[in-house]
């Protein structure tokens, strides 16, 4: 074999590998694609996976604490007074003890409201009697509603944890004795955002002043209209919001134009749109190592060491932002210049590659360097976005079981309500007595921050 033939040969080695490479990469998404119940799983298992459980130092086991004798309602003793095998007598008996935990048999409390109404002659109106514990005046045919504290369970169910209208309904008439049917918990909770609307605000106010937002959207839909569910949060507060566009706009009607934080996001186009220019940011490291991983994973011979350094780098700034609080000022800049470095070599602009997806990715990432290490920089940000990808998931879980809305006015409703109760998670608060105070309410609903939310946390 001539030097010519072998130097072709091992060039077609070389793009069979490639392109084995390849078929296996676009088979493992067509079995994700038909594999709803793990469409997220990776193709490459790990060799030495962790073990699962607690790790050590996460918390220490305990089983199930005594409960306080002042809480035993009842004591139910059981005898034993022969053999239970053969009905012979028993020697060295001995008593033993065992607490049950249980729910309690739960029916509905029905309250009978008596109220007065007459005729102001100076006002020239007629004026009801109401009290506090009242959601409703109605009367007549529409006299019996479903009390606060159902009704802000149902939203809980609804808009954060994605149960549909008709299993609430079910759950609340096995469980509860109580029958409502979906179209009426619909109407509920749309009654229940309206009279909401001053908290959305509040929470909106709330996440322009936060030092570092994080974004991310995913699909809706509205009917038949394509739609893209937003989330916008902070370690206190978050925000949805429902729009037909996918676009920067979105963006600065949620967290206004004046937007002095942070905004944590992933490399999507409308994050980067000269309306945000002066907008201070930190793009999302594991969308950038989960890339570069995919490409380790199809490169070969030299094209691989790009997506392998660059890896390096960025997990050396990870690692660099861990050790901030055990280095002084000066060693930390020393070893922050050092990541600098290191990272404009590999993708400067002189730096010719023999590989286009490497090419592309070291212009990307050129295109974004000014925000890829302000995690580094500033206090109480965060290097990825995976806060807002995680806020998103109640929101995956609606769409799935429920459909998304059929109206507009349904789409402000959960974007309302998802909004209150997450933020209630995320304040450490109950979600029913507080929903129940904002149906209850006669002046406007009570605020649902404190002031120390309205800092630059």
């Amino acid at each position: 074999m001539t030097p010519s033939e072998c130097a072709n040969c091992q060039r077609l080695q070389a793009q069979l590998k490639q392109a084995e490479a390849r078929i296996a990469a676009l088979e493992g998404e067509l079995r994700r694609g038909h594999r709803q119940a793990a469409p997220f799983s990776r193709d490459r298992r790990k060799a030495e996976p962790k073990p699962p459980g607690r790790r050590p130092g996460q918390g220490t086991f305990r089983h199930r604490e005594k409960p306080p004798e002042h809480t035993i309602q009842q004591t139910l003793e059981v005898p034993l007074e022969t053999c239970t095998h053969c009905g012979g007598p028993l020697q060295d008996q001995a008593s033993h003890e065992q607490l049950q935990v249980d729910l309690p048999k739960v029916q509905p409390v029905v309250t009978r409201f008596v109220t007065h109404s007459g005729y102001c002659p100076g006002c020239q109106k007629r004026v009801h009697s109401r009290h506090p514990d009242q959601v409703s005046e109605a009367t007549g045919a529409a006299g019996v509603s479903i009390g606060p504290r159902a009704k802000a369970l149902a939203a809980d169910l609804k808009h954060r944890l994605g149960i549909p209208y008709r299993k609430i309904g079910e759950l609340y008439k096995s469980a509860f004795g109580l029958e409502v049917t979906a179209g009426g918990l619909c109407q509920a909770e749309e009654r229940l955002a309206e009279k909401a609307k001053p908290v959305y605000e509040e929470l909106v106010a709330a996440i322009r002043s936060a030092a570092a937002v994080y974004a991310d959207e995913t699909g809706w839909r509205i009917g038949v209209l394509s739609a893209w569910l937003w989330v916008f949060t902070s370690q206190k507060v978050t925000v949805y919001t429902i729009s037909p566009r996918r676009s920067h706009e979105v963006v600065v009607e949620v967290l206004g134009k004046q937007f002095a934080g942070v905004l944590v996001s992933d490399c999507f186009l409308a994050y980067d749109h000269k309306g945000l220019r002066e907008w201070l940011k930190q793009k999302c490291f594991a969308h950038f190592l989960r890339e570069l991983a995919k490409l380790e994973g199809e490169k070969t011979k030299g094209a691989v060491r790009f997506p392998r350094a660059l890896a390096q780098v960025l997990r050396e700034a990870l690692a660099l932002r861990e050790e901030k609080g055990k280095l002084d000022e000066a060693s930390f800049k020393v070893r922050l210049q050092e990541v600098e470095r290191k990272l404009d070599a590999l993708i400067a602009e002189r730096r010719r590659f023999s590989d286009p997806d490497n090419a592309r990715f070291a212009k990307r990432l050129r295109k974004q360097r000014p925000h890829l290490l302000r995690f580094l920089e500033m206090e109480g940000v965060e290097a990825t976005n995976n806060r807002a990808e995680r806020a998103l998931r109640p929101g995956v879980i609606v769409r799935k079981t429920g459909g998304c809305n059929k109206e507009d006015r349904g789409a402000r409703t959960h974007a309302v309500l998802a909004s209150i109760l997450v933020t209630l998670k995320q304040q450490g608060r109950e979600a029913q007595e507080y929903l129940s105070s904002v149906l209850t309410a006669q002046g406007g609903p009570p605020k649902l921050l404190s002031t120390q939310a309205f800092d630059t946390s």
